[in-house]
């Protein structure tokens, strides 16, 4: 009798365990988690196929330094969510739940006060070369905004663009990434204009889960006339798991605004 309890067991054992070595197998087989922050260089790899991802700024803050007024930008929870719909292509939502931003006058006394949502970024990615295997790996990012933001932080205008994001894993822990943003743009005063950016980021592995990165940011923007505004953004991200990300940065915007933007943020995929 004993041969046979052990016979059945086994039988109802066996399907669990082989899923179970099916899921190691599939998850072994994943590229490694992908995100587009915290630096301002987007990723050239796609969310795996029928995958979840989610990046979020847990908190942000900026303050830019105009001639005599300032201006105080607070965003929680902001958050682009992204789905694989095939190997090499993924589509994104992008959205801020609440900002809130306060200008102060050349006195420093508060001078105008706005919160609410932000605007809503569709986004799709698809990877051309280097999802899986290589050193080098290049994608494109269409994009579209829709202007849902509240009175006051945003421009109530739908604006697009294209982005060209490139990595390249140079050895030794060491990756060079790049982003070429080109974009066309509206001002607050409703005039559309053409917007090239352009980024390049060294990130370095500290540990199997601790890395750091430095970045330069140079765009072309227009705000009552065309100006360089450059950027020089540093920070750190830690692997919790291997679908689990947590980040901390600041970007610091120079030679056109005065901006200093620093962050803390959290992905995950599932």
């Amino acid at each position: 009798m004993k041969k046979p309890l052990l016979t059945c067991l086994v039988a109802a054992i066996s399907p669990w365990s082989m899923a179970d070595d099916l899921i190691e197998r599939e998850r072994k087989a994943l590229r490694p988690l992908s995100t587009d922050r915290p630096d301002q260089t987007e990723s050239a790899h796609s969310v795996p196929k029928g995958w979840f991802q989610v990046e979020s700024n847990l908190l942000s803050y900026s303050r830019t330094y105009r001639v005599g007024e300032q201006a105080e930008n607070t965003s929680l929870g902001d958050f682009i969510f992204k789905y694989g719909i095939t190997d090499n292509t993924d589509i994104q939502l992008g959205w801020a739940p609440h900002l809130l931003r306060r200008d102060h006058d050349t006195d420093g006394v508060l001078a105008g006060k706005h919160s609410g949502v932000g605007d809503v970024t569709l986004r799709v990615k698809t990877n051309l070369v280097g999802n899986d295997s290589g050193s080098y790996a290049l994608a494109l990012l269409p994009w579209i905004k829709a202007p849902t933001a509240g009175r006051g932080l945003g421009n109530g205008r739908w604006e697009y663009g294209l982005t060209v994001n490139q990595e390249l894993d140079i050895g030794g822990g060491w990756e060079l990434g790049s982003s070429i943003f080109l974009a066309m743009a509206v001002t607050d005063e409703r005039l559309r204009y053409f917007e090239p950016a352009f980024t390049l980021a060294l990130g370095h592995d500290l540990t199997e889960r601790l890395a750091f990165y430095v970045e330069t940011y140079q765009g072309y923007l227009y705000e009552d006339g065309r100006y360089w505004q450059s950027a020089f953004d540093a920070g750190l991200t830690y692997r919790v798991t291997p679908d689990v990300q947590l980040d901390i940065g600041a970007n610091w915007f120079f030679n056109g605004q005065q901006v200093l933007n620093p962050f803390a943020g959290i992905s995950f995929r599932f």
